[in-house]
């Protein structure tokens, strides 16, 4: 075996063995693995075609019909749920249950005027929708259909996405999908698809660090390349392809009682190597699913125009006052995680001593980690006073 091969082989197992692996108080029982259903497979291929730009396919709710029978279905607890119905991707599925109006839900997760990742700062950094060349269009308006759903309503169009850091290797990636939102009634019950497929190669993988607990939705992101593994920082790292179908459905409107499922193929890793696994996905769906079910079951959760006028004041600054907020951001967290804080073995010594991360980022960036904080002021999760000169809140 030569030298050159061996390190490969070694450098390979590293990968698997320290990106791959979970934090070890989920790893001391496996998890069951349950295949989904092949009767539900023509659904779902039925759905990766809507949303393939290549393909001219007119949507057919009854074509769907056994996917919503398996979301419907109550699954064993804490099982694994996997499809194979695209080769060389690997799946998990997961769903949950909020208790909220559907038409309330539409309010906060489909409005143009409240930013994707109020509903899910714990997945994405970035979500917008685009054109061709990567310019910004305005959200499409879900919730003008919903008094009439006679007939599927079928919008179509082109996300940028960049997701949080990744819980196990740190590392976080940008890319565009095409992006297909079905709304239509079953059984006379309000349901919203979305179908995701990636376009292209991800942007290569960043370091960014989860300050605390990743419920307290404080992310660092860098630009430098690599991952935070021990050993491994100089990954070049890619999402090299991803799918995805989220159903949101009405499971008992008296009871305000919502089933949203997810089902998720991605294949991603490093020289072309498909290195993620099934329980990584199924986290990182459970990651959203935590976050999401917290924000829709606050009762602090303030009304949904109040909110949009809150991100209108923040989308309204200039960038010169971005970058003074990003001042003040930049101290907030290190007034949070370095003194007197355990700190993550991943982080640097000096994580919070550096500059340029924060003079580097776009208006959208900064806008986010703003629109973030002001989510976790309004449900209670910081205090007023430490937000009040970033957030610019009255005494």
């Amino acid at each position: 075996m030569s030298m050159k091969f061996a390190l490969f082989v070694n450098l390979t197992m590293i990968w698997t063995v320290c990106l791959l692996v979970p934090a070890p108080a989920q790893a001391s029982e496996k998890q069951a693995e349950i295949e989904i259903p092949a009767a539900v497979n023509p659904g779902l291929q039925h759905l990766f075609d809507l949303a393939d730009p290549d393909k001219n396919v007119t949507f057919d709710p009854h074509r769907i019909a056994a996917v919503l029978d398996f979301v419907e279905t109550p699954k064993k607890v804490e099982a694994l749920y996997y499809s194979n119905v695209i080769r060389g991707l690997t799946s998990a599925y997961y769903d949950f249950d909020i208790h909220i109006d559907f038409k309330t839900m539409v309010d906060y997760a489909f409005n143009p005027a409240i930013p994707g990742i109020a509903t899910s700062p714990s997945s994405m950094r970035l979500f917008k929708w685009i054109d061709s060349a990567g310019d910004e269009l305005p959200h499409p308006r879900v919730g003008q259909h919903l008094e009439n759903l006679n007939s599927p309503v079928v919008l179509k169009g082109l996300q940028y996405v960049e997701i949080t850091p990744d819980l196990n290797s740190g590392a976080y990636y940008g890319y565009n999908l095409h992006q297909i939102l079905l709304l239509f009634k079953h059984h006379q019950r309000d349901i919203i698809v979305t179908v995701s497929q990636q376009v292209d190669v991800s942007t290569v993988g960043k370091k960014g660090y989860v300050l605390g607990t990743d419920s307290d939705w404080d992310y660092l992101y860098t630009n430098k390349t690599g991952l935070t593994l021990p050993a491994l920082g100089w990954v070049n790292s890619y999402m090299y392809d991803s799918r995805g179908i989220n159903i949101y459905v009405v499971m008992d409107s008296s009871a305000h009682q919502i089933r949203c499922a997810a089902f998720k193929w991605l294949r991603a890793g490093w020289s072309g190597i498909n290195m993620v696994q099934k329980k990584h996905i199924y986290r990182g769906l459970k990651r959203f699913g935590a976050t999401y079910k917290e924000i829709f079951e606050s009762p602090l959760l303030p009304p949904a125009d109040k909110l949009a006028e809150a991100f209108a004041r923040i989308r309204g600054l200039s960038r010169d006052v971005l970058r003074s907020k990003m001042e003040i951001y930049s101290n907030l967290l290190k007034s949070r995680y370095d003194s007197g804080r355990q700190r993550s073995k991943k982080w640097p010594a000096k994580l919070f001593e550096s500059k340029d991360h924060w003079h580097q980022m776009s208006n959208e960036e900064m806008e986010s980690a703003m629109f973030i904080e002001y989510l976790k002021y309004a449900l209670g999760k910081t205090r007023s006073d430490d937000v009040r000169e970033l957030l610019g809140l009255r005494r």
